[in-house]
């Protein structure tokens, strides 16, 4: 392997590493602050409502997280990559803002007006992930600014949370002040941008964000299996426990998501050389997917035992208090890193070969069984039920991929 390929590797995942980095730190501020001010049963409505947008936002990125990168990336002159850069904007701030008032009415349907306000404010989010810039700058193999951008955003959020969230009835602000601090920073991005290439407006088109619906269709379905699977855990939760106990979970869960990532980050590192080395030579892309995932597996079993070691010093970190419940749930969910790990030559083999199809049923699939599993356990069980449902998907998508993969 070249040592361009392999700088290439380590420029996108250090950087990447550095943007989670940064989340990791803010996170270890702001949780305490939060969890503190809000107590235990509005922490867990807070991000509980984050999960609920967080899902909505697949909506708005319509799979072009997944083939945007690309899409720059063989974009041939600077005119052919505003063009993408515009129908990508065009589509996505349009379907936040149809989101956005379509929300609004069912969001009086939930009889909590607590949780009505808090959901209501943290509509915000939709925006923020209609202005992401990430697929831009993956496409550019830049990823350094999307951590400069995310470092502001995060101690901006920081700030406004120590000045303005003080008690329970401050808990509306959590999620609008995270999603109004990081929209902000994506809309400087953006000015800078346009006034740089000198585009003046973004040629608005119905017809043309028609097509654009259904040419990305595909990838918007693929998105949309693996975005419920990750984002619904809390709401199925909530059905079966109290708030107190939604608000334990939640503190768990926002580490190992965390964590969760790392395969995510390994994926999005390899997956333009991938292509190019695929286009060449068979031999070197298995060569260079084995390398990878190897190192990948080394990575995330060592911080699986250590986070499972470790997990009642985590949680008193983020909450300044010992809560066994909570430590119980994050050594279990300390190993979905690893279990993801196993899927990431699957995952990478799919999108290099265009095999769009086999990635929608299997994670179609996937979503199926996470989704009955996490109704059964969480049922039985609670919190550690949903905790087992979510290795066991891991496990699952992980064989699903495989056997389509392997299947003539």
């Amino acid at each position: 392997m070249s040592s361009w390929t392999k700088s290439i590797f380590s420029k996108n995942f250090i950087n990447l590493s550095l943007n989670q980095g940064v989340n990791i730190v803010a996170t270890l501020i702001y949780t305490p602050l939060l969890f503190q001010n809000l107590g235990d049963e509005n922490f867990g409505q807070i991000h509980l409502a984050f999960s609920v947008i967080i899902i909505l936002t697949v909506l708005v990125s319509y799979g072009y997280n997944l083939n945007g990168p690309v899409k720059v990336a063989q974009s041939k002159s600077v005119n052919e990559e505003i063009l993408v850069i515009k129908d990508i904007l065009n589509i996505r701030i349009s379907l936040s803002f149809i989101i956005f008032v379509l929300s609004i009415p069912f969001i009086f349907f939930f009889t909590d007006q607590v949780f009505q306000k808090i959901l209501l404010f943290s509509l915000i989010i939709l925006f923020t992930e209609a202005l992401n810039p990430l697929f831009y700058l993956q496409g550019k193999n830049k990823i350094l600014p999307q951590s400069v951008l995310n470092f502001f955003s995060k101690t901006l959020y920081i700030v406004l949370i120590i000045l303005f969230i003080s008690d329970y009835e401050d808990a509306y602000l959590a999620n609008f002040f995270y999603g109004f601090s990081i929209t902000l920073l994506f809309l400087f991005f953006w000015i800078k941008y346009f006034i740089i290439n000198r585009i003046t407006y973004l040629d608005f088109s119905i017809k043309k964000i028609l097509i654009d619906l259904k040419q990305n269709f595909q990838f918007f379905l693929s998105s949309t299996s693996t975005h419920f699977t990750i984002n619904s855990a809390l709401i199925i939760l909530s059905f079966f426990v109290t708030n107190k106990e939604l608000g334990r979970f939640s503190l768990a869960y926002k580490v190992a998501f965390i964590l969760r990532m790392i395969p995510v980050f390994f994926i999005q590192s390899v997956l333009q050389k991938a292509t190019t080395i695929r286009n060449k030579s068979k031999e070197e892309f298995d060569k260079f997917l084995s390398r990878y995932f190897k190192l990948g597996l080394v990575i995330t079993v060592i911080i699986a035992i250590t986070t499972y070691i470790y997990s009642d010093y985590i949680i008193e970190i983020f909450a300044e208090e010992k809560i066994d419940y909570s430590s119980k749930i994050l050594s279990l969910l300390s190993f979905i890193p690893f279990f993801a790990m196993l899927n990431f030559k699957n995952v990478v083999y799919m999108l290099v070969n265009n095999l769009k199809h086999k990635l929608n049923r299997a994670t179609f699939y996937t979503l199926l069984f996470m989704l009955i599993s996490s109704l059964i356990l969480s049922n039985l069980y609670g919190g550690f039920g949903l905790a087992y449902a979510l290795l066991m998907t891991e496990i699952f998508s992980f064989s699903i991929h495989y056997f389509l993969i392997n299947r003539k």
